[in-house]
């Protein structure tokens, strides 16, 4: 019954992703009709049992009766992971590393499961999508873009695809006015003093493999920033040299404050 309520009222997505919702359902539907044969045999007399094992499920229960909300910076113990994560890998490990901010090949968000064996796999993989980003034959189709006056401004359901396809020709995008939402993360052992993120969450299976996502943003200013608050920022897409890679980043020239999103992002 928990598991139904947590799946009809959509807090399952605190832990998994949407794809997962019909394997939930059928869980469901499957753990009712157990419990339902159980208490059919409920009135039959029986040998007597030792019963203090079953007390091992109270802890999980207890969990699973908690407050369901979304994870906060304070609660990964990940690094900051920037766009075209997957399409900017190449052959030198330690670059692609140093890129994304993770220490090995398996830290990668690809999913539960899912995780390539080496980079090479990873590069001979990600035209035909197996592991996110976009297929070669999919020409994406974005909101908020505006040629004529030059501006971008990126919406919540579209802030992975936006700062992902930045990554991917960053130099078709240099010179645009961007304006985006995002919670502030600076991070000393990534970024600059001058630097930080307006970053979304994003889970690509499960709550355990959560990461910040998003653009480096230039700030003079930075120091003042209160870290996870929720602002709207405006900046000129800049482009910079990032251990050999050619990436986009944000010279900011406005900041307000916004609403939270209580959502996480989900690629795949």
């Amino acid at each position: 019954a928990l598991t139904l309520y947590l799946v009809t009222s959509g807090r399952y997505l605190a832990y998994v992703t949407r794809r997962m919702e019909p394997y939930l359902y059928f869980t469901a539907a499957v753990m009712l009709l157990w419990g339902w044969i159980g208490l059919r045999r409920l009135l039959i007399p029986q040998n007597k049992t030792r019963s203090a094992h079953c007390f091992v499920l109270v802890a999980p229960m207890l969990l699973l009766l908690l407050p369901h909300r979304p994870l906060s910076t304070s609660d990964l113990s990940y690094s900051l992971m920037r766009g075209n994560s997957a399409g900017a890998l190449q052959s030198d490990d330690n670059v692609a590393f140093e890129r994304t901010g993770v220490s090995k090949l398996e830290d990668l968000p690809f999913g539960c499961g899912s995780t390539p064996d080496s980079l090479s796999d990873l590069d001979s993989s990600l035209s035909d999508g197996r592991y996110g980003g976009f297929a070669s034959d999919s020409p994406v189709v974005l909101s908020g873009l505006d040629t004529s006056a030059k501006t971008i401004t990126v919406s919540n359901d579209e802030f992975y695809q936006w700062i992902e396809e930045m990554f991917t020709d960053p130099d078709k995008y240099a010179g645009y006015s961007i304006k985006m939402t995002g919670f502030i993360l600076k991070d000393p052992e990534l970024l600059q003093p001058d630097e930080f993120v307006p970053a979304r969450l994003v889970m690509s299976c499960c709550v355990a493999d959560v990461l910040p996502f998003g653009m480096i943003c230039k700030y003079e200013k930075t120091e003042e920033l209160q870290n996870e608050a929720w602002v709207t920022v405006e900046g000129v897409i800049r482009i910079t040299e990032e251990n050999g890679y050619r990436e986009p980043q944000a010279r900011i020239t406005a900041i307000t404050p916004a609403t939270a999103v209580e959502v996480y992002i989900y690629p795949f």
